[in-house]
């Protein structure tokens, strides 16, 4: 990769020098490493391979904890590593005292102390003329573009392609089909994917990601940075927001700092103190307490310095006292717009839950329930219980391919105190749900080419509503189409396995057909019906009333005559597949 063309600009945007003089991020090899460690290196040889970066790099649980502080505070570790190899040599110099002389050993130690401080003075001074530069070149220059501005903020937002690195001149589309598999692997195939153009090593490899992702609306060509959209509209987003622990660190360092200057002290107060250094800090503790006072502005009641080094390290360690007040209202600042920022996302998300489509599904018997019950617990842990609070009781099923499906009985038929004409309306006024599935069972009218266990969708309900007269026999029942859009996703929808998905006109009667006379007769007169049920013209007379979307989904059970149990149970499964399934992949989150 050291030869690639843009090796050295990848290498900055992998390891920037953000704050001062040492570089922010670990050697390339180690980021690699942890990148493996964390399954978002998509390796394919030493010459193909590339990198993955969560949204700001936020991760749960402790594995790798070590890896990722070494590599996001490089600098930090760096700094420190440095102080305290400064301080090994001030201690041996202590430690020498007797073959080197009092006055080496002072002079020496303070040569440590001026070092320490450069060091320190040089990072920051650094960081310092930095930002004043990027302000006033922001200022006083072009004013930002709409990639630019991207470029900075995209990836701590989402999933970024930090690095892409391929050499050949085929092969590319390969590299970039695995970024997508373990970006759906890692994150779900819901998520964007930012693709900065620096990111990638060589010119023949930019062409090919800026043609697999896409630029930004309003951006010119060439744009820095362009966005791999993912294959669902992304739920949400987790922008990173600095939340001011970093005064911590600033405490910490400057606690560091005061123990330090406490070493050097006695040594510089031995030799002047002469005969009496009766209240002079010429032990550590002493010293320690002695600065301590210093850095608080004040004089402690006990001890007072008389060399000159002791002093003059006295006033500069008054310096901290402003500065951790200075760094402290920063922080608070931080910690407010963190805060306020967390409350705009968490009312932003009660907003989509707010706005989340809900879903009432409606069984009449016990085996649909169960079989509904079954297939909502598949891979949960927890199972579903039922919620007496709206008046009828429901199951709450929880939130199932981002809708809020509930679950409902009621009785057989739509005459009886509680059955679904009844129901039906009481669960509309109490839940407000947007669609309204009919699940269950029912029988079928065309064996021969149906099947027992298949399932068929009532994209028309005809409901029987017989006037009899003499020597005659009139249909007055309505004829209605199911809710369009509830139609549209069913026929579209995967059939259940092993079973076939039919769609058509199903038959809704109060009666429980179970005659071959009586099955016939309803055959020959209604010629387009697929199947029959009793349940499915209560639903829809509630759902029309209240303006919304129905639709009737049962398994074939029997044939109308003869009937048995037999086949409940696989029907009412196949029926709660087929609609779970479709909930599952997402069909009513929008829309």
């Amino acid at each position: 990769m050291a030869s690639s063309e843009f090796a050295a600009e990848v290498v900055n945007l992998l390891r920037p020098r953000d704050s001062g003089v040492i570089r922010s991020r670990a050697p390339l090899a180690w980021q690699l490493f942890r990148a493996a460690r964390e399954d978002r290196l998509i390796w394919m040889g030493p010459d193909s391979f590339a990198v993955l970066r969560a949204p700001a790099e936020r991760r749960s649980g402790t594995d790798g904890r070590l890896l990722r502080w070494a590599d996001r505070y490089w600098n930090a570790w760096i700094l420190f590593g440095g102080l305290l190899a400064l301080l090994g040599v001030a201690l041996l110099l202590v430690a020498l005292r007797p073959v080197i002389g009092r006055e080496a050993t002072i002079y020496g130690g303070f040569t440590v102390l001026l070092l320490v401080l450069g060091l320190i003075i040089i990072d920051q001074l650094t960081f310092q003329v930095r930002a004043v530069w990027r302000g006033l070149r922001s200022a006083l220059g072009a004013p930002l573009r709409l990639e630019t501005v991207a470029s900075q903020t995209l990836p701590f937002e989402q999933w970024t392609l930090m690095l892409c690195h391929h050499v050949a001149a085929t092969g590319a589309g390969a590299l970039l089909d695995a970024v997508d598999r373990r970006l759906a692997a890692l994150a779900g195939s819901d998520e964007p994917l930012a693709c900065p153009r620096n990111a990638v090593t060589t010119a023949h490899m930019r062409t090919q990601v800026a043609a697999w992702s896409e630029p930004l609306p309003g951006a010119e060509d060439g744009s820095q940075i362009g966005v791999r959209l993912p294959r669902r509209r992304p739920v949400r987003t987790h922008p990173a927001r600095e939340t001011g622990a970093f005064f911590f660190i600033c405490l910490g360092g400057v606690f560091l700092m005061l123990a330090l200057f406490a070493v050097a002290i006695p040594a510089w107060e031995l030799p002047a103190c002469g005969a009496s250094c009766a209240g002079r800090p010429v032990t550590y503790p002493a010293a320690l307490e002695w600065i301590f006072y210093q850095a608080l502005w004040r004089e402690s009641p006990d001890l007072s310095a008389i060399s000159w080094y002791s002093r003059s390290t006295g006033l500069m360690a008054r310096v901290f006292l402003p500065l951790i007040v200075l760094v402290g209202v920063a922080a608070l600042v931080y910690h407010v717009q963190y805060r306020r920022e967390l409350l705009r996302e968490v009312k932003a998300g009660t907003e989509r839950l707010y706005r989340m489509n809900r879903v009432l599904l409606v069984v009449a018997t016990e085996v649909e329930r169960q079989a509904v019950l079954r297939r909502a617990a598949k891979g949960r842990d927890s199972e579903p219980r039922p919620d007496f609070t709206g008046g009828h009781p429901v199951y709450r099923l929880g939130v199932i391919g981002g809708a809020d499906v509930v679950l409902a009985q009621t009785g057989m038929g739509v005459t009886s105190p509680v059955s679904a004409a009844y129901g039906v309306p009481e669960l509309l006024r109490e839940w407000s749900p947007r669609y309204v599935v009919m699940v269950g069972i029912c029988f079928g009218l065309r064996e021969d080419y149906q099947s027992l266990g298949d399932v068929i969708v009532g994209r028309q309900l005809r409901v029987i509503n017989h006037r009899i007269g003499e020597g005659e026999k009139r249909d007055r029942g309505d004829q209605v189409t199911a809710g369009h859009r509830l139609v549209e996703r069913f026929t579209v929808a995967d059939p259940p396995p092993g079973a076939r998905v039919w769609h058509g006109q199903l038959l809704s009667w109060d009666v429980l057909v179970d005659s071959p006379t009586l099955r016939n007769d309803l055959r020959a007169r209604y010629p387009d019906a697929l199947g029959g049920e009793m349940e499915g013209a209560g639903v829809y007379a509630a759902a029309v009333r209240d303006r919304t979307e129905w639709i009737v989904v049962k398994g074939i059970c029997d044939w109308g005559r003869e009937k048995t149990y037999d086949f409940q149970e696989l029907a009412a499964g196949n029926a709660a597949e087929f609609v779970l399934g479709l909930i599952e992949a997402r069909a009513f989150a929008h829309g």
